[in-house]
């Protein structure tokens, strides 16, 4: 058996490490793995069941240069979502009442309502062992092309 090391092309895989670019487009690669494994968990029924989809349209990312990714999402309720709510007090804020669907079809009407609180149904940080090593294998194989392009 023969073990062979070529380190001819150690040169040019280092100058990779040292490109900017590299960076940013590895960060961006796990932010986009980060942002559908987020989805795919809400589409897979776990947690809760969305009922209008705003809460996955407003889940993204976008890259902040400098080697950095932020994974956001933006609906107004998605804390109480991701961490449950405790027992408040709900009035309309632009109108005399306030609107709300009733059992059997129909809306009902009210002025205030006291709202229960709610449970928590991650969705943002859940599955995190599952997504960690989704974003590293999204990281890799942006690196391995880096590296084989600069070794090509």
């Amino acid at each position: 058996m023969e073990i062979t090391l070529d380190l001819g092309k150690i040169p040019s895989v280092l100058a990779v490490f040292s490109e900017p670019w590299l960076a940013q487009k590895i960060v961006n690669a796990a932010a986009e793995s980060y942002t559908d494994d987020t989805l795919d968990w809400i589409d897979g029924g776990h947690g809760f069941t969305p009922h209008s989809g705003q809460l996955q349209q407003s889940i993204g990312w976008r890259p902040n240069g400098n080697g950095m990714a932020t994974v956001f999402v933006n609906a107004d309720y998605a804390m109480p979502v991701e961490f449950g709510s405790r027992p408040h007090v709900i009035r309309p804020k632009d109108r005399n009442a306030l609107r709300f669907p009733v059992n059997g079809g129909g809306f009902g009407f009210a002025k205030v309502i006291n709202h229960p609180g709610s449970k928590p149904h991650p969705f943002f940080f859940a599955d995190r062992d599952n997504r960690t090593n989704n974003m590293q294998a999204a990281a890799m194989s942006v690196l391995a092309r880096a590296i084989g392009e600069a070794n090509g």
